[in-house]
């Protein structure tokens, strides 16, 4: 079978990456087109190709998808009907990408971050400079904090910039240069040649402590350990169980979610279960 996945990334990581790796074990993937940047996210098919499209919503090609699976019921504290699918399985991110090059003399812990625009207005599923900051205090002489945040230039790093996206400055860079013990990702990728996904994959592969804005925290769900995740309190989706505790997301890994729709309490449960 084909699978064409030109959707939204967290969407692709839901559905077709686990369904192509399901088809991959059943010796039935015939070959996987995905966005620009994607061959990590399909390591397993030795016939992908990436192309910069991008639809949404998206072209159900695929016989495997419904269109009642491309609903809001993903967005639901239990899982979406398309996860008791014999084909669906996730991908073992961290055990595939495990490495001996991103170790260092603390722990890793990744901090995901957005800077694009959400429902056409300044993005309120992110950490502003104020959290960041507090965050950065708290856990840098304990765990190497990675940065994780798309570069303003994605081509530069093999990543795919959709057009409808546009980005706004959070003043995180500002807040870099405060604490020079926190390493932004954009520091490795000018180190390698290997693409943005593929060394954030590494990175997060050797962690177990992740700290995520909504939307984003699908990556960091792939790589087990402890996902602590911040949805907006009175945004568009700030009542999506998916994005609170225990949702199905933790079956993708076997992590363990915490969701908070405050700043306040996500610094709270830092101090209380990391330091």
């Amino acid at each position: 079978m084909k699978i064409e996945a030109f959707d939204e990334f967290g969407f692709i990581l839901w559905y077709y990456a686990p369904m192509a790796y399901g088809l991959y074990l059943k010796n039935e993937l015939e070959y996987t087109k995905s966005k620009i940047g994607t061959k990590p996210v399909f390591y397993f098919s030795d016939n992908h190709t990436e192309e910069p499209k991008h639809f949404d919503p998206p072209i159900l090609n695929n016989i495997l998808l419904q269109s009642s699976d491309r609903s809001n019921n993903c967005y639901n504290h239990e899982g979406p009907k398309f996860i008791k699918n014999n084909y669906w399985t996730p991908p073992p991110y961290k055990n595939i990408f495990k490495n001996n090059l991103y170790v260092y003399n603390k722990p890793i812990l990744t901090i995901h971050n957005k800077n694009n625009k959400e429902w056409s207005k300044h993005p309120v599923n992110y950490f502003n400079s104020e959290i960041l900051d507090k965050l950065f205090t708290e856990l840098k002489n304990k765990y190497q904090i990675i940065y994780i945040r798309p570069p303003d230039n994605p081509e530069k790093y093999k990543l795919q910039k959709d057009n409808l996206q546009a980005t706004v400055d959070i003043g995180d860079k500002e807040i870099l240069v405060k604490h020079p013990e926190v390493i932004d990702i954009e520091t490795l990728l000018n180190k390698t040649d290997k693409s943005y996904n593929e060394v954030q994959f590494m990175v997060l592969s050797n962690s177990e402590h992740h700290i995520s804005p909504a939307g984003d925290a699908v990556i960091p769900c792939y790589f087990g350990g402890e996902v602590l995740i911040y949805n907006c309190p009175d945004c568009a989706s700030s009542k999506r169980g998916v994005w609170k505790t225990g949702s199905w997301m933790e079956i993708l890994s076997g992590s363990k979610i915490y969701g908070f729709n405050d700043y306040d309490n996500l610094l709270d449960h830092v101090k209380n279960k990391w330091l």
